[in-house]
Parts: structure tokens; C-alpha cells; sequence
């Protein structure tokens, strides 16, 4: 058995620097790995434009953009057994030729799958169901009918291992290649690396501070992505959220910040869709850290929320309501630690001692189910699959 000496990240969207930070590559590298990403945004996710001017802020020699599908597959032809994937790509009809690829080559591959979030169920009822049907693209409809088919018949090798968060990233429908060999490989969220490096740091906590975990819904590049229609509008979104910040600012004397998602571009838009309120991007973990409370919809980075035990105020509004995607996601999200969710966009009556209060159980079932198993290791991601590779596959 050859051991493996070279790490190569299959990716979709455009790299960037946060990529390169949470990928760990220097952390693989210090262990004696050569490391790459390969980008197949060009072919895989080509109606991603707003995050294209990304890519460019890297500036590393083992980032790799393929301008075709034809030039990605000539290259993954060439992997060896020295070389070991991990593959951040969809496992879907457009990215089949891929995968099909990567079973043709002796190198093996593992699925990153760290990040699970609550996901609302709903009985429905065969009438709704065909209305969704009706609705849908033909190319979600064809996709939803090939993540059925087992990837064995397609020629499909499954991942050796999976790299797993809380214990329901392994849970439920999972429509990537694996079967009874697959090794699942407990890790954590990398989100919880992030809180490695500065959990034990003193930091003053501003108890009247409250942060927004923005989602830049109206506009996140995602909709292009995936084909799908804005959740809310900004005209029937922002204006509710600066009503509410404002109450909580009059009535409870709160001062509000914007943890801004890491995809928006608010600097680029015309309007002030926050009201004068600060607008802070790429400081989520430390905003989180020092704020009183949090707010949110349904962030993945409630889990800065819930690691550093903040009380979080779920809220919705009146049009996100009306998505039953963003409803139920927000809803189940709120169940886990709680909560009910506060629609903005009706009359506030709450009982804010409770919302603003930590159930410390809730919190710590949500840790276990989505952020960090108990028994995986307390170290980095990286460092972990890098232990593995050093033992498993020398």
C-alpha cells in the first residue's frame, strides 16, 4: 500500500482565503502532506458570479482553477494511490463525471461532512406535495430522482471515510456514495477550530450588546446557485429587522451590531438596509463572544452561540414565513435550544426573560448533535484527518 503524500480538495465554488484558513492547509502541510485544491466552479457552479472577485485574494501556488470540464477530468485520470481527495462537491447528475472520475483511479477519497444543521420536518399531505412537484425545475427534479438511484449501479465508488461533525451529520438520508466500509471519522464542525484557537482568551463581555447573525437573505449568491427564488425580498425583509432592532434599542436601551455573512457585499449596494447600525464582516467569533445576546434565523454560526453559551433571540418575519423551507428551518433550529421564534413583523408581547434565557441542556444536546460528539478529539479537524492518514493509510 502506497503511503499518502499528497491532499488534493475537490471544490465547487471559488476559493478563497476563508476556504484556505478553514481547509487547514497549513496544518497538513506541517505534517509532511503536499496539499491542492482543484476549483471546478467554472463548470460545476457557473452562475456564481458575485463570488468570483474571491478567488483572487488567495495567492496560492496550490490553488488550481480548471476552465472545463474536459481539463478537470484529465487531470483527476492522473491521481495515483499517494494521492487522497477530499471532495467538497455535491454528489449530483451535474457532478456525476466527476465522481465517476474519481472511482477510475486508485486514489481514494473521503466526503466532508461536518457541518449538519436542525432541518424541519413537516407531514404533507399528497396534494402539497404535487403542488411542490409542479413548481420545481425539471433540473431539481432530475436531481432528486439520480441521488435515489445507488451510486453502485452508476459505477460509483463509495468514500473510504467520512469526516463527521455532531452526531447528526451521519444521520438520516445522505445521498453521497458510502457503504458498510466507509469509516466514519469523528470530528467536529469547523467552526468549532475556529473556537480552539480563542476559548481560552479573557474577554470583556458587553452585556447590552446584541448581534444579528446576518444571512444576506434577499441577495445570497446561493439563489444562483442552486436555481432557487430569493426567500424574502429586501423591501419586505430589512425593514422589519431595523423595527425590531430599534425596539429592542428604545425599550431595553440594547445596542445592536451586524455580524455581516461572509458572501454579502454590502459595501456594493446602495441602500443602508441596517439603519446606520454597525456592519462588521469577518469577526462573527468575536462579536459573538463579547455580545450580551444573540439574534439569529437560522446561522450555522449559532454554534459561536451555543459554544460560548449566549442566550440567542430567534426571529422571523411575515415573508420568511411564507417560505416553508426558511420556516421550518428557523423552527426547528429555535426547538433545539428552546426557543420560539419572534416574528418581527407582528405585535411584540414576548416574554423576553425567557427568550433571553440559556437552557443549559438544550445546549448541551445541540453541541453533541451538531457541533462535537463527546468523544472525538479536542484538536483541530485537520489535525485529526492528518492523524488519520499517518495511520490508517502509511
Amino acid at each position: 500500500m502506497s503511503a499518502v503524500t499528497r491532499i488534493i480538495f475537490f471544490v465547487e465554488t471559488p476559493f478563497n482565503r476563508r476556504d484556505y484558513d478553514r481547509f487547514g492547509i497549513e496544518i497538513l502541510q506541517k505534517n509532511g502532506f503536499d496539499v491542492e485544491v482543484w476549483d471546478f466552479a467554472s463548470f460545476l457552479r457557473p452562475h456564481a458570479p458575485q463570488r468570483a472577485a474571491e478567488s483572487d485574494s488567495v495567492g496560492w501556488c496550490g490553488h488550481k482553477q480548471f476552465s472545463s470540464r474536459h481539463e478537470a477530468l484529465g487531470a483527476i485520470s492522473t491521481l495515483t494511490p499517494s494521492c487522497f481527495v477530499v471532495c467538497i462537491v455535491a454528489y449530483q447528475l451535474g457532478s456525476f463525471s466527476v465522481y465517476r472520475a474519481l472511482s477510475r483511479v486508485p486514489a481514494k477519497y473521503c466526503i466532508l461532512m461536518t457541518n449538519a444543521v436542525p432541518v424541519g420536518s413537516a407531514v404533507e399531505n399528497p396534494r402539497s406535495i404535487l403542488a411542490r412537484i409542479g413548481q420545481s425545475s425539471p433540473r431539481r427534479l432530475l436531481n432528486a430522482l439520480f441521488s435515489r438511484i445507488p451510486s453502485r449501479y452508476l459505477g460509483i465508488r463509495p468514500a473510504v471515510a467520512l469526516l463527521a461533525g455532531g452526531e447528526q451529520s451521519v444521520r438520516g438520508w445522505f445521498p453521497y456514495p458510502r457503504n458498510h466500509e466507509t469509516t466514519i471519522l469523528w470530528a467536529h464542525t469547523l467552526d468549532y477550530d475556529v473556537y480552539l484557537n480563542e476559548r481560552d482568551r479573557t474577554v470583556p463581555v458587553d452585556v447590552k450588546m446584541g448581534v444579528f447573525l446576518d444571512e444576506y437573505l434577499p441577495f445570497h449568491p446561493d439563489y444562483d446557485r442552486l436555481k432557487l427564488t430569493p426567500f424574502s425580498s429586501a423591501g419586505a425583509y430589512y425593514p422589519g429587522l431595523r423595527r425590531f432592532f430599534g425596539f429592542l434599542e428604545r425599550e431595553h436601551g440594547a445596542r445592536i451590531v451586524i455580524a455581516a455573512h461572509p458572501h454579502s457585499r454590502y459595501e456594493d449596494r446602495p441602500e443602508d438596509y441596517f439603519g446606520g447600525r454597525p456592519v462588521v464582516q469577518g469577526k462573527t467569533l468575536e462579536l459573538v463572544r463579547k455580545a450580551g445576546f444573540v439574534i439569529a434565523h437560522s446561522s450555522t454560526a449559532l454554534n459561536f452561540a451555543v459554544l460560548f453559551r449566549k442566550p440567542v433571540l430567534f426571529i422571523t418575519t411575515d415573508s420568511l414565513q411564507r417560505s416553508q423551507r426558511m420556516a421550518r428551518s428557523i423552527q426547528a433550529m429555535a426547538a433545539w435550544l428552546g426557543k420560539t421564534p419572534v416574528n418581527v413583523d407582528a405585535p411584540l408581547n414576548q416574554d423576553w426573560k425567557k427568550e433571553l434565557a440559556v437552557d443549559t441542556e438544550a445546549y448541551a444536546r445541540y453541541r453533541e448533535a451538531y457541533i462535537k460528539t463527546a468523544g472525538s478529539p479536542d484538536k483541530p479537524v485537520w489535525q485529526i484527518f492528518a492523524d488519520h492518514l499517518n495511520t490508517v493509510e502509511a
